[in-house]
């Protein structure tokens, strides 16, 4: 469990929010100017629950991010409770056109290294300033092929409510938010190594050599998230959709065994960028923890 726990929070970003979008020409890492700017993200949850009898479903639009500009560079970024009350905001920062940290308002922020035109190291800190996670980056050529993720610190309760508030829960019960919560807070020193394969431009398998996510059904548009930053600080999740250029159809999460997590998106476009993305998620363990549902994200343009 605590293998799927890290997996999980490595790849959630990329079953979820890989979207369409026209992006920099210039394809280096830390600078993202995209040709049409967001302003703002809606979602639509609908949840259908599977295991025995039990179901819940909620059809009410809902902010969720809004989007500040400084000229071509992202400024800032607001995320909202399903209320419309403020979860919190990440401040960018940047060297150039190139992006060196993330300032989170609770205190907690990323920093990113680079070697020549590629990321060499992110690193996670608290607000005291001590190094919670850390990420060492390794290539093939151009692309990435693995990332090694090296965990300090045991990681404070705040932490973990970034985790609660984040895409896991989206993906997951509540039942497995406590889950992955207590793991995460009992989480000792250990690494974790991701290795990423491709099909042309497009990531086709993640794995760990236990736990596996594979892409398939690429679209031909650009994704919006294509080179973009690959760390959000609060979700602590790690994006893997910056690395394709495309936009997946469908995305499988397997463990080799009973667990299977198989997610489905369907977009919608206004001439080269999208308006909405639908992703209906099925996930089956066997008898015991089995489930659906489906959500909707849709954009606003400056």
């Amino acid at each position: 469990m605590k293998k799927l726990t890290v997996f999980l929070l490595t790849v959630i970003a990329a079953v979820i929010v890989s979207i369409s979008f026209t992006s920099c020409d210039k394809e280096e890492p830390g600078v993202y100017k995209p040709k049409k700017k967001i302003s703002k993200i809606f979602e639509v949850n609908t949840v259908v629950v599977t295991n025995g009898d039990e179901w819940w479903e909620e059809n009410v639009e809902r902010l969720v991010e809004d989007w500040e500009w400084d000229g071509s560079k992202v400024a800032s970024i607001t995320y909202y409770w399903s209320d419309g009350e403020v979860d919190g905001k990440e401040e960018y920062i940047y060297e150039g056109d190139r992006l060196v940290k993330i300032q989170c308002d609770s205190g907690y922020y990323v920093e990113y290294s680079y070697l020549d035109k590629k990321f060499d190291k992110i690193k996670f800190y608290n607000p005291a300033g001590i190094l919670e996670l850390e990420l060492v980056f390794q290539y093939n050529k151009e692309k990435v092929s693995a990332i090694t993720f090296h965990f300090y610190d045991d990681m404070d309760k705040s932490v973990i409510r970034m985790i609660e508030r984040g895409f896991v829960g989206k993906l997951i019960s509540k039942e497995g938010v406590k889950i992955v919560s207590k793991k995460i807070a009992t989480q000792s020193k250990d690494s974790f190594v991701m290795n990423f394969s491709y099909e042309g431009d497009n990531i086709s398998l993640i794995t760990d050599g236990e736990y596996t996510l594979t892409f398939s059904n690429y679209d031909a548009r650009t994704n919006i998230y294509f080179n973009f930053y690959p760390l959000r600080v609060y979700e602590l999740t790690y994006d893997t959709s910056i690395f394709s250029k495309n936009n997946p159809g469908k995305s499988i999460l397997r463990d080799g065994s009973t667990f299977e997590r198989v997610t489905t998106n369907t977009y919608t476009y206004d001439g080269k960028f999208p308006l909405t993305i639908q992703s209906h998620v099925v996930h089956n363990e066997g008898n015991d923890f089995n489930y659906e549902f489906t959500f909707t994200t849709r954009f606003e343009y400056k």
